[in-house]
């Protein structure tokens, strides 16, 4: 709803309903689950007749690649990704630069600030979340630019057995470019510490990648990429995620067998090396295929329980390929397919 050119009110209800096919012994099952409103928000420009833009209210969250900040709600999985907060975006013309500054008051129980019909009491988090970002970017060219980021992260009144409490600094940076016309990069990595659950953290991940474009009709693009996340059998060293728990490089790993040795989109304790190659099969059709070699930065487990090994440190192999087809532009198809092949971190209940 456009109030002004300068005040907008923005909202957006949801629901992921689901059908089940059964064997034919069994009925098959329609869940029409919960109605949630995912957008509930004012926008404000040129506040103070200044350039800055204000949204306040439940909103949608991507800053950078995504890799910490892009969903509030981690525990209900692609459904919804927002985030109750107050976002503050000043523009620097001067310096081609933004400053945002982000304040998150997120609740696990969805139905704290605006009840969802048909409640199922389908939780967002495993614990309550506070946060405070200062996020800092600047175009140095056309297609390169740097980030220089401060997260604060506070974890309170778990409502699960595995939620976290404490307190999270984390300082970061993102370099991005091109390095010639068929060469790109992207580099960001990000110390943290403070203290989660009684613990001191001391933790550091990075997140890098190589694009090489071959400039052809089909547009083929090769990835290379290293991402490194720390973590330990203590878990003062497993470095969090923060507010970008999502699955975004495997559907089939992330979420469900990283699980075993810590909580859902974790993903800590992490070495994965990884290399993927795109095209255009047609003008409508895009191919992707990717594989994934990952390692655990230690073994977790004292005696080999809980699906793990002993001393195992190999988490396995991954490949993964996702055939896009649009029909036109409103309508896209997409067929995705994984495997997983376990490595020696798992024992041998997990590893087949």
């Amino acid at each position: 709803i456009k109030f002004s050119e300068d005040i907008d009110f923005n909202i957006r209800l949801m629901a992921e309903a689901r059908y089940y096919h059964r064997p034919p012994s069994e009925e098959e099952q329609f869940v029409y689950n919960e109605a949630i409103f995912d957008r509930f928000n004012l926008t404000l420009r040129n506040v103070f007749d200044l350039p800055m833009t204000a949204v306040i209210g439940r909103q949608d969250i991507t800053l950078g690649s995504g890799w910490l900040i892009t969903d509030g709600a981690p525990l209900d999985g692609g459904r919804t990704a927002f985030f109750d907060a107050m976002r503050f975006t000043y523009n620097l013309k001067k310096y081609d630069a933004t400053a945002d500054i982000i304040w998150i008051e997120n609740h696990a129980d969805s139905a704290k600030w605006l009840k969802p019909f048909n409640d199922r009491d389908i939780d967002l988090a495993e614990q309550d979340e506070q946060g405070v970002i200062l996020y800092l970017t600047q175009k140095t060219s056309k297609d390169g630019g740097r980030d220089l980021y401060l997260i604060y992260k506070h974890d309170s009144e778990r409502i699960a057995s595995n939620g976290y409490e404490g307190e999270i600094y984390t300082i970061g940076t993102r370099l991005y470019g091109r390095l010639n016309e068929r060469w790109q990069y992207s580099v960001e990595f990000a110390p943290q510490f403070g203290h989660k659950n009684g613990k001191s953290l001391h933790a550091f991940g990075m997140n890098n990648q190589l694009i090489y474009n071959f400039n052809d009709e089909k547009k083929n693009k090769i990835y290379l990429g290293y991402e490194y996340l720390s973590g330990n059998d203590d878990k003062d060293k497993n470095f969090d995620r923060l507010f970008g728990r999502v699955d975004t490089w495997s559907v089939l790993y992330q979420g469900c067998i990283d699980s075993i040795d810590g909580r859902a989109y974790d993903n800590s304790n992490l070495h994965r090396v990884y290399a993927d190659w795109e095209t255009n099969l047609t003008e409508k059709a895009n191919l992707r295929c990717g594989y994934n070699l990952l390692f655990a930065d230690e073994n977790t487990s004292a005696g080999g329980t809980g699906g793990l090994s002993k001393s195992g440190n190999f988490r396995g192999q991954l490949l993964r390929s996702m055939l896009k087809y649009k029909v036109n532009k409103h309508i896209t198809h997409f067929l995705e397919g994984e495997l997983f092949f376990p490595g020696d971190f798992y024992n041998n209940d997990r590893n087949d």
